[in-house]
């Protein structure tokens, strides 16, 4: 009885946070940005404020967070009903809201940093929900052991940028380095900085080839994977648009997230079709649709990255929550790939031309991002309007097709111009591509990558020697899972039936 109160205690106070989220939204579109101090101390000199920043990305983001929390555990409440680490699930719940939230408010790297660690605990303690289950407590481990890295990235990032700036402080580092022109002269000190945050970014977002933990995680509740694919793996890429004043000016960060974010998506997608559990089907799909996002980053689209994560969220926590429903969808239809003919092929090359032409080209390269953006998402259409072998009218379901693509096109112009706006000021204008540059070229790379994840799922789809190769790799998400399991049992025991 007394568990039974404390987990409605727990759904109250997320509701509660959801209430508080939407109101600090309203706030900051009356009255503006704005630091709210909570606290502050000073430790070896150093001064250290605890405030939250309220401005438009914080807000409409907490506000996500802690509704997508808050409906995961209304779901929880019969999903878990009759467990007896029930409470457990919703103590550690609240932990990791709580420390996810903290690190879109924090309004200084020590404050993200330290809320970054508070929402990595949280989420180890969810992965092991199951402690007597070996494949969830070495997942687990593995995720642990790989989080250590982007730590130490994210640290050695932090220390250059005060090394720097002397300042943990968003606000006055960024007005520094807009300011004062010797810090941009230091070229070779923030592109070093900037890569260790990719880095860090890249490893919290499961990039390639930090990825192979993901997908053994399924073992863990449907609520904690909802959670974990839902918000948690968001963070890089709020890490990105939170530092893209510093991200913007420099080449090799982009450029590693452009090559990383496209490399990962094709493989995450590629490995997502050949998957046989629903599980881990949506594993790898959270990891092809995290490097979008980051790609998105790389090309300076802030406003496209930034609904991405609202998309893929809101979709991937209905995915998790509903799995029971597409099991059965799939034993009524099946998974199945839709064959892509030769046409189609040229069709998508013809428009990926048209659409580079008009990057370099369209006023002057101002839209070279959204073309190349735009050059991947017609890449998609291709693949997916595949020959269905069922006999139907083509004019009609061709002519409802385009229809439904244009409106959706048309709606996704509308929000992502809509969310461009609500950034103006917190990030910077897309960069321009008026010829070949470090930046041009490793979006010309990213493109070709989708282009070959393309071809490849054409290869799929024969029966040849390579292409079951390719299948058998791919299902196996490319051997990363078993070398890390061969890493593990020589350093450190496996854990096995609970025990090590």
């Amino acid at each position: 009885m007394r568990k039974s109160v404390s987990i409605r205690i727990v759904h109250g106070i997320l509701w509660a946070l959801a209430l508080m989220a939407l109101l600090t939204c309203f706030l900051v579109l009356i009255r503006g940005a704005v630091n709210v101090p909570v606290s502050g101390f000073t430790f070896s000199r150093i001064n250290v404020a605890i405030a939250l920043k309220l401005d438009a990305l914080s807000t409409i983001l907490f506000f996500m967070i802690t509704l997508l929390a808050a409906a995961i555990a209304r779901f929880a409440i019969r999903y878990l009903d009759g467990e007896e680490r029930q409470w457990y699930f919703y103590r550690y719940l609240l932990l990791t809201v709580v420390g996810v939230s903290l690190f879109v408010l924090s309004s200084n790297l020590l404050m993200l940093f330290g809320s970054w660690l508070l929402t990595s605990y949280g989420l180890h303690r969810l992965l092991l929900f199951y402690p007597e289950r070996a494949e969830a407590v070495n997942a687990a481990r593995k995720k642990a052991l790989i989080s250590r890295l982007g730590d130490l990235a994210l640290i050695a990032a932090i220390a250059l940028v005060y090394d720097t700036f002397r300042s943990f402080e968003f606000d006055r580092i960024f007005a520094l380095y807009e300011s004062w022109p010797a810090y941009k002269q230091v070229s070779g000190r923030m592109e070093v900085i900037m890569i260790l945050f990719v880095t860090g970014a890249m490893i919290k977002s499961a990039q390639f080839p930090f990825h192979f933990w993901l997908p053994d995680t399924m073992a863990a509740p449907t609520p904690v994977s909802a959670m974990m694919h839902a918000g948690i793996i968001n963070a890089g890429g709020f890490l990105m648009i939170r530092l893209s004043p510093l991200l913007d000016s420099v080449q090799a960060g982009p450029a590693l997230l452009i090559i990383a974010g496209a490399m990962t998506s094709v493989y995450g997608a590629l490995s997502m079709i050949t998957q046989n559990n629903i599980k881990r089907k949506l594993g790898y799909s959270t990891i092809s649709q995290m490097g979008m996002m980051l790609f998105a980053c790389g090309l300076g689209v802030y406003g496209v990255a930034l609904f991405h994560i609202f998309a893929h969220s809101f979709y991937k926590a209905h995915a998790f929550l509903s799995t029971g429903a597409l099991v059965d969808e799939a034993r009524n239809t099946g998974f199945k790939l839709s064959p892509i003919s030769v046409g189609g092929i040229l069709l998508g090359l013809i428009g990926v031309a048209f659409l580079v032409y008009g990057a370099f080209n369209f006023r002057g390269g101002a839209l070279f991002p959204y073309f190349i953006y735009g050059a991947v998402l017609w890449l998609g259409f291709v693949q997916n309007s595949g020959i269905s072998p069922v006999k139907y009218s083509r004019f009609r379901v061709w002519s409802a097709i385009w229809l439904l693509m244009l409106v959706a096109l048309a709606l996704y112009g509308l929000i992502e111009h809509g969310l461009g706006r609500y950034l103006m000021g917190i990030t910077p204008d897309p960069a321009t591509a008026s010829g070949l540059s470090v930046y041009s070229v490793s979006a010309l790379v990213g493109l070709s990558f989708f282009l070959m994840g393309l071809l490849l799922t054409r290869t799929l789809q024969r029966s040849s020697s390579f292409s079951r190769r390719l299948y058998a790799y791919l299902l196996n998400g490319g051997y990363f899972s078993a070398a890390s399991d061969r890493i593990f049992e020589k350093n450190t025991p496996v854990v096995r039936g609970g025990q090590v």
